[in-house]
């Protein structure tokens, strides 16, 4: 089962998410039938998303990832809430990398770097709250460590790898984050750091079948860790037929009643999950009426 393990340093100076997402990541790349080189930055990204978000979001917060370098992959989605469930998607997901020096695929140039991470936090009742930098290796670990940094004003690590085999499946995917604490001192920072630049990655780890605790272990070398909570990781709900319903009635009324006099319907295909959604004639003619009693009761 995916999870994800929140921990702090005993000495009360780091604070350590791990996660092991390898099903989520398997899911929902085949699902959207996603190039090896894709599945990689995509996997990536929504293990970031959840990293970042289980550190940020309380009780019924949502969060939004949009990453647009204005490479070959397009725009990467992601979403996620309090509860860690997970979804999302790109706009070219057969896009395939250009080889490096080293032989390997360069997800910098994939994802590109002319561009932004943005990201969204919704609290209900609130004003959403968005946040953007600009890509500053098109890594994706990288960058969100960054946008912790500048945004959030928190100094942290993220280590994000997705192991493809040579069948082009996924066989592992997990990530961490580190975060300074008030206390840690720059004696214990540049050991820590020394010491993650010679770490092997956590896809590696997780494929070898290392436990959270081994792979904090790792992660610290000599400062023993405490494990506060472990959470599963899981694929978000499919959306209601009602809030694609709710999104069309946003639509001017031109729009739907053209939806009805030429199209005779509307057919909606989620981009999350690739489910579609058909809305007839008479449905139709109901969200238009309910977008006209609306506006009616607010003159």
């Amino acid at each position: 089962m995916d999870y994800l393990a929140k921990s702090i340093t005993k000495n009360g100076h780091f604070r350590a998410y791990v996660a092991d997402a390898s099903n989520v990541v398997k899911q929902m790349t085949e699902m959207h039938k996603m190039s090896p080189d894709v599945t990689v930055a995509f996997g990536r990204t929504l293990i970031a998303t959840a990293l970042v978000g289980s550190s940020l979001l309380k009780e019924d917060d949502q969060m939004h990832i949009s990453i647009n370098g204005r490479g070959p992959i397009g725009q990467i989605v992601t979403e996620t809430n309090s509860k860690s469930e997970l979804r999302g998607y790109v706009t070219n997901p057969k896009a395939i990398a250009k080889t490096n020096t080293n032989g390997e695929a360069d997800i910098s140039n994939l994802v590109g770097l002319n561009g932004t991470l943005r990201v969204t936090k919704v609290h209900p009742g609130l004003d959403p709250y968005t946040g953007e930098v600009k890509l500053v290796t098109g890594q994706i670990g990288d960058d969100f460590a960054y946008y912790l940094a500048q945004s959030e004003q928190i100094p942290s690590a993220v280590g994000v790898s997705v192991f493809v085999d040579s069948k082009s499946l996924v066989k592992s995917a997990g990530g961490f984050l580190l975060q300074t604490l008030p206390g840690a001192n720059d004696t214990e920072l540049d050991l820590l750091e020394q010491h993650l630049r010679k770490m092997p990655n956590i896809s590696s780890m997780l494929a070898e079948g290392l436990s959270a605790n081994q792979i904090l272990a790792q992660l610290f070398a000599n400062l023993k860790v405490d494990i506060l909570e472990t959470i599963p990781l899981k694929t978000a709900d499919e959306l209601p037929k009602k809030w694609y319903a709710d999104a069309i009635g946003t639509l001017p009324k031109k729009e739907i009643q053209a939806m009805i006099d030429e199209d005779h319907g509307a057919e909606i295909v989620s981009r999350f999950t690739e489910k579609k959604y058909n809305f007839s004639k008479e449905e139709l003619k109901k969200i238009l009426a309910l977008k006209m009693d609306k506006k009616l009761g607010e003159e």
